[in-house]
């Protein structure tokens, strides 16, 4: 008897979900179908972010030593390469350095023919052995010495060329070429002509080529639904972005119930640092987009009818998102087939009739 009755109910629950009409009834009412698109991504909302550049893009061009500025070659959002003069110093460090240099190379000079003189005279045995090693000796602190110079000529700039003219022809720079250390885009300088800078100075502030970010505080809701590393989808301006989720702020903004979510922003994008823009966020997800008009509320459910023949099959659905002409609905291979877009309070009249 038990087994009879739930036979029944699921008897009577299939003729429920389908109804069932002839070619004329169909003109009558005007029934017309449509598919399902079927999407990878889904929108989720639009929201206000912010172009920022990460701090490893951007490079601080200073100096260990006061300096005047004599030339300017660079501005701000100028491009330049590594390498190439941002300006033309002079400083009396660089040519206290310069002369120190010289002199450690003289007195480097000095003590090798020195050495080599009584090289000679040790293994004649007329001078003592141990002058020849004091010899020795001198000419590896005298080494030591002039390294270290070159080394201090470096930090205020200087090339190997430079280096190497300086040593042969005995005569110094008067000035000092500041030269970039990165290739990218001048954002920021803090340097005039005439102008005494000093070692604590940052003179241009460069930002290298690479990927900015995209940040902005979400809805604890919305960010709940998301993870690190996450591919999604950023519209701006009807301009789809593949992107990837950077960080999720494990901590929540009491003020608003947000957290703080940031974005890869991939450098072909080309937006500006500091830039508050509108954003559509889409995460990657099947499901179907369908017409608002095929959406019935049936009770607690939402359902559209399917066309198959003549009989239309009630079909269950699960809303992930909508905008004022379409909604994304879970995927169900179902949706594949067309959909009653138009005269579906009659559908759902037949549907109650037949229950």
């Amino acid at each position: 008897m038990k087994k009879t009755i739930i036979l029944h109910l699921m008897l009577t629950i299939s003729l429920m979900a389908n109804v069932t009409l002839t070619p004329q009834e169909e003109k009558n009412w005007q029934i017309q179908t449509a598919v399902g698109k079927e999407v990878t991504h889904v929108p989720l909302d639009e929201y206000m972010m912010r172009v920022t550049t990460p701090p490893k893009l951007l490079h601080t061009i200073s100096l260990p030593y006061e300096a005047k500025v004599i030339q300017l070659n660079k501005a701000n959002f100028e491009s330049v390469n590594k390498g190439e003069v941002l300006a033309l110093l002079n400083s009396p460090q660089w040519i206290e350095a310069q002369k120190e240099a010289i002199a450690a190379l003289i007195k480097l000079t000095h003590s090798e023919s020195e050495a080599s003189r009584k090289s000679k005279l040790c293994k004649e045995e007329i001078i003592a052995q141990k002058e020849c090693i004091t010899a020795e000796a001198e000419v590896k602190t005298d080494t030591i010495k002039l390294l270290s110079s070159k080394a201090l000529l470096k930090t205020y700039g200087a090339t190997d060329e430079m280096i190497k003219t300086l040593f042969k022809d005995l005569t110094i720079f008067p000035s000092i070429e500041l030269r970039s250390t990165v290739k990218g885009v001048i954002l920021q300088t803090d340097i005039e002509v005439g102008k005494n800078i000093s070692s604590s100075n940052a003179l241009f502030l460069i930002k290298t080529d690479g990927e900015d970010w995209l940040e902005g505080d979400l809805p604890q809701a919305v960010a709940t639904t998301l993870k690190s590393s996450q591919e999604v989808i950023i519209k701006i301006d009807d301009k789809e972005i593949k992107s990837k989720i950077l960080l999720i702020s494990p901590t929540l903004n009491p003020l608003n119930q947000s957290r703080y979510v940031r974005f890869s922003l991939p450098k072909e994008t080309k937006f500006l640092a500091g830039l508050r823009t509108k954003a559509e966020l889409s995460v990657e997800r099947k499901a179907f987009v369908v017409d608002k008009k095929a959406l019935i509320q049936n009770g607690a459910d939402t359902i559209v009818f399917i066309k198959r023949g003549q009989t239309y099959h009630a079909l269950k659905v699960n809303i992930i998102a909508e905008n004022r002409e379409v909604c994304y609905l879970d995927y169900n291979a179902e949706l594949k087939e067309p959909i009653a877009i138009t005269a579906t309070s009659v559908l759902q009249n037949k549907l109650q009739q037949g229950k």
